[in-house]
C-alpha cells in the first residue's frame, strides 16, 4: 500500500533496539558463561534502568505501528514515523554540516504522500509525545497504561541524573548531614524494584514482539516453542542438555 517504505522494517526496528538494549545487561551483569578475563558488571544503578527506558521506548514504538486498527491507519502511522525520522536526520546532517539534498527530497516526496492519506491520521511531520506512545502500546498489551508511564518516567530520571531517581531506585541505609538540612546515604540498587521493572519491561517487549509476528503471518504458537528451546540450548546444562532434548521430543518440538 505505500511502497516507498516496508512496513514491517520499520515496526521490526524498534524490537531490535529493544532486544539489544536488554541483551547488553544480560551480557554484562549475568553472562551465561564467563570468558578468561571478562568483568561482570554489578557497579552503579543507572544504566540498569537506562537500558530498560531505552527497551520501553523501542517496543513502544513499535507498537504504535502494529497496533493501528486498519491498514490504511498503519499506513498514515508510517508515514508519520518516516517523517519524523528525516526530520530529524536533517537537523543532525545540518549540525555535521553534511549534504541534505537527498534528505529534503524524501522530505517533500513524503509530505506530499502524507496528504493523501490525511483521512487515517494527521499529515504532520512529528510524532506523537513518547509518553502517550508508551500509554499507548500498554493498552494495546492490556497492561496498566499508568504504570508503565510511571516505569518510563522512573527509567528516564535515571538516565537523565535526576536527584529523585538515586533515592527512589536504591535502598539508602545510614543518614549524615553533612550542611544543614542535606543528608548524605549509603545506597544499594533496589533489587525487588529492578526485577519487578525489568519483568514489566521484558512484558511489554515480548508483546511488541507477538503482535509483529501476528501481524507478519507467523505461527505464534510454534515461534514460541522455538525460542523456548533455542534458550534453553543455550543455557548451560549439568547433564550435557539431554533433558531438554528428551523434553523437546516429547513436545513435538524440532
Amino acid at each position: 500500500m505505500y511502497p516507498s517504505e516496508v512496513f514491517s522494517q520499520w515496526s521490526r526496528e524498534g524490537l531490535r533496539s529493544a532486544g539489544d538494549h536488554l541483551q547488553v545487561w544480560a551480557d554484562k551483569a549475568v553472562p551465561l558463561v564467563q570468558y578468561e578475563g571478562m568483568t561482570v558488571l554489578h557497579d552503579g544503578f543507572r544504566w540498569y534502568f537506562t537500558l530498560m527506558r531505552a527497551a520501553i521506548e523501542g517496543a513502544a514504538q513499535s507498537l504504535w505501528l502494529t497496533c493501528a486498527a486498519s491498514p490504511e491507519e498503519a499506513v498514515a502511522r508510517l508515514i508519520r514515523m518516516v517523517r519524523d525520522d528525516l526530520r530529524e536526520q536533517l537537523l543532525a546532517q545540518k549540525g555535521f554540516g553534511d549534504d541534505t539534498a537527498l534528505t529534503e527530497e524524501r522530505i517533500e516526496r513524503h509530505a506530499a504522500e502524507a496528504a493523501k492519506w490525511s483521512d487515517f491520521g494527521k499529515p504532520v511531520e512529528r510524532m506523537p509525545a513518547i509518553v502517550d506512545i508508551v500509554k499507548a502500546a500498554a493498552s494495546c498489551c492490556d497492561l496498566d497504561e499508568e504504570r508503565y508511564v510511571a516505569i518510563w518516567r522512573m527509567c528516564s530520571a535515571a538516565a537523565h541524573g535526576k536527584s529523585w531517581a538515586v533515592g527512589h531506585l536504591q535502598t539508602l541505609h545510614g543518614r549524615v548531614e553533612w550542611r544543614p538540612g542535606q543528608y548524605l546515604s549509603t545506597g544499594v540498587l533496589n533489587a525487588d524494584l529492578f526485577t519487578e521493572t525489568l519483568r514489566d519491561v521484558v512484558n511489554l517487549v515480548s508483546c511488541g514482539v507477538i503482535r509483529y509476528q501476528q501481524r507478519s503471518g507467523y505461527d505464534i504458537r510454534a515461534e514460541q516453542q522455538r525460542a523456548i528451546l533455542d534458550v534453553a540450548r543455550r543455557t548451560p546444562q549439568r547433564d550435557g542438555g539431554e533433558h531438554i532434548e528428551n523434553a523437546a521430543k516429547l513436545l513435538g518440538w524440532t
